[in-house]
């Protein structure tokens, strides 16, 4: 497989947050939050608990929910041991799997980090933000344009470490030259679906990660961003 992955701590901010994992046939991108470098905690423990996880044939989902709640209630308990209450992080997991010669993605997916399925030029996103703008705009109380000066707009509504999860996980049959973007909301915050679905087409996917990146800086980097960019042989 091509892959792109590319990460920036951005313009404004001293360390960077988000936690990136690639081994294989897994991808993870975590963005995490809370407190002085608490985020930067959680989202490390995220990523430590999902690569030393054994996946094994069959019952995949259960399997991705099993790993995410492993992290979840890690980073909790963390939480009470360091003095790091609150500390939290998005957690978005995808598993290639292979039979019988048809690919399949396996999205595990908590908070507004993202993954999209990009094929044949369009860019679709497959996960559901988990944040307060979000279900305002999914029960038809607020529009896509009024989401983007909300007040709450980057309050998450689930996160891994935090109170309750409800885990989103989902099953894709994957084409050749099919690409899968996974990334923080560093990037789907400063840079429109329209440019990112140009740079991923016109680019290979190092050279498109690291142009995302950079677009995402030029808008004024007031976030970390991180992502990772999969081409299906």
């Amino acid at each position: 497989m091509n892959i792109g992955v590319a990460t920036s701590v951005g313009l404004v901010r001293d360390h960077n947050e988000d936690a990136c994992f690639l081994d294989q046939n897994l991808f993870v991108v975590c963005d995490g939050m809370g407190g002085h470098q608490a985020g930067e905690v959680a989202s490390a423990l995220a990523i430590e608990v999902i690569k030393n996880f054994h996946f094994s044939q069959g019952q995949l989902e259960q399997q991705i929910k099993s790993v995410i709640e492993q992290a979840h209630q890690r980073i909790m308990k963390d939480a009470q041991k360091r003095g790091l209450t609150g500390m939290g992080t998005t957690v978005t997991l995808a598993l290639l799997t292979e039979d019988s010669q048809t690919r399949w993605l396996h999205i595990g997916h908590v908070g507004d980090s993202r993954a999209y399925l990009w094929r044949d030029g369009q860019l679709v996103q497959l996960t559901n933000d988990h944040s307060v703008v979000a279900e305002l705009i999914r029960n038809g109380s607020l529009t896509e344009g009024e989401a983007n000066t909300h007040p709450h707009r980057h309050v998450l509504t689930q996160a891994l470490g935090v109170g309750e999860i409800n885990i989103e996980s989902h099953c894709h049959r994957l084409n050749s030259k099919d690409m899968v973007l996974i990334c923080s909301d560093g990037l789907t915050n400063a840079v429109d679906e329209v440019t990112i679905t140009e740079v991923i087409r016109n680019e290979e996917p190092q050279i498109a990660a690291d142009k995302l990146v950079e677009l995402a800086d030029e808008q004024g980097g007031l976030d970390n961003t991180t992502l990772l960019i999969v081409e299906i042989p």
